[in-house]
């Protein structure tokens, strides 16, 4: 038997998750429909039917990987207190793209797929970290004068968050790490889900808390690992990656503000309906891609409108003045840039509102509003974004659709009626495939918890 439960809680550290237990018949279960599920065919993609909560159970598989990965690179682990085992999520947005760093609302939510991450202390004084999703062995001194990797390497994105401790003073032991990851293609904040595990690693080795209040030290914890991204990864990112990963709350999705990473949570019942991953397989890389550049695009717009109308962001400029803004610029490409971020943050207001009063008709017209003006204005989505989404949108059974994340590729969200998912998968991978050459991929969307630690004992 394998017994998974929550240790800790980002909403109330005194609650304690009830346990959940995984016999060997759901584990093996778990193995055989990740295999089903890599093996489906190619005529039309590849998409995963789960029973309600097995979702969850999947990762027994994936923490066997990142054992056996830690074991064949640092040798048996001990079993006994020293061993932390953390599971840190992936994220949806369910509206509210390309607004977090423009200091607005925007709408996510922690998602079953994530990191896990397996750690004991070395006694050597240095932080060893291995994946089994990249090659090779991150090797440092956490004290020591850390530099980013020329070119780029995925153990940048571990070492910032030892660097944005350090400058707290924090003192982390040596620590043997391993780490491993279910997230599909881009757009779901991988990197984000490896920072935040990280930092509650450190926490949790260190005893370091910002705040004797839990909801607090996670918005500490959050700003924290977006600082590492930020300065010492070089990806001017937003907040709202962190903030969801490290403050998901089951079936919630979480209306936030990233000026200050206030959150007020919103039950998801979406009744006949189910939310969708469509994965582009478009790779994409978020520092090489133009991601920054809009970045630079909307600072510069503020810069102009600023002085005219008194504001902080551009979030801050209400709807029905938009039109009013855009005559005082003179460059087309910003005017675009302006436009989207306006109206995209004022669907984020009405997407919260509509679900919560069970419009979900309404709320699927928001999500086909926002790829649009994506597309069109803020100019993030690509050939093959645009393929996936337009062959989304018009399937029966589907309420809207959109990108998701930084776009030039990666994944998109699709808003569907449940018994529509298997039809919705053969139709839409076919064409996709027929149009770009490769497949795409669809995964149904269980809403979770976010960051923590998880102990497992097992007794097979």
């Amino acid at each position: 038997m394998v017994i998974f439960k929550t240790q800790s809680e980002c909403e109330d550290s005194n609650v304690s998750s009830p346990a959940v237990k995984v016999n060997s018949v759901e584990y093996h279960l778990a193995a055989l429909l990740l295999m089903v599920h890599s093996a489906r065919s190619a005529a039309y993609g590849r998409t995963i039917r789960l029973p309600k909560g097995l979702c969850s159970r999947m990762h027994v598989n994936l923490l066997k990987q990142v054992q056996d990965l830690f074991e064949n690179s640092y040798g048996t682990l001990n079993h006994l207190a020293s061993v932390r085992r953390f599971f840190s999520p992936a994220r949806i947005n369910l509206i509210g793209e390309h607004i977090d760093y423009c200091g607005g609302l925007v709408f996510p939510a922690a998602v079953q797929f994530g990191t896990v991450i397996i750690a004991q202390p070395n006694g050597l004084g240095t932080i060893r970290v291995v994946s089994i999703n990249e090659p090779g062995k991150v090797e440092f001194d956490p004290a020591g004068a850390l530099q980013r990797s020329t070119p780029p390497h995925w153990g940048d994105y571990v070492k910032g968050v030892f660097v944005e401790y350090g400058k707290v003073n924090v003192e982390v032991p040596g620590l043997d790490v391993a780490v491993g990851g279910d997230i599909p293609g881009g757009g779901l904040s991988s990197s984000a889900s490896l920072e935040v595990g990280i930092a509650v690693l450190i926490e949790t080795f260190t005893g370091y808390f910002s705040s004797d209040d839990n909801f607090a030290n996670r918005q500490a914890l959050s700003w924290l690992a977006q600082r590492a991204e930020n300065e010492f990864v070089g990806v001017n990112c937003g907040i709202m990656d962190q903030g969801a990963i490290a403050l998901g709350k089951e079936n919630h999705a979480m209306l936030m503000d990233c000026s200050d990473l206030s959150i007020s949570y919103y039950v998801v019942e979406l009744g006949d309906y189910s939310l969708l991953i469509v994965n582009s397989c478009k790779q994409r890389r978020l520092g090489e891609s133009a991601y920054n550049k809009r970045c630079e695009e909307v600072a510069l717009a503020l810069s102009i409108l600023q002085p005219v109308f008194g504001i902080s962001t551009l979030c801050e400029l209400p709807i029905d003045l938009v039109n009013d803004a855009l005559d005082r610029i003179d460059d087309p490409i910003l005017c675009r840039r302006v436009r989207h971020v306006v109206s995209e943050h004022d669907r984020v207001s009405q997407a919260a509102s509509r679900l919560s009063r069970g419009d979900i008709e309404g709320f699927g017209k928001l999500l086909n509003e926002s790829h649009r003006s994506l597309q069109q204005d803020y100019e993030v989505t690509g050939h093959e974004l645009d393929t996936l989404i337009g062959l989304a949108q018009r399937q029966p059974g589907v309420l809207g659709a959109r990108m998701m994340g930084a776009g030039f590729g990666g994944c998109g969200l699709v808003l569907i009626k449940t018994s529509s998912i298997e039809q919705f998968s053969e139709v839409v991978g076919t064409a996709y495939r027929a149009e770009i050459g490769y497949d795409a991929e669809f995964y149904p969307v269980e809403i979770g918890p976010g960051a923590r630690e998880i102990m497992s004992t097992n007794n097979e």
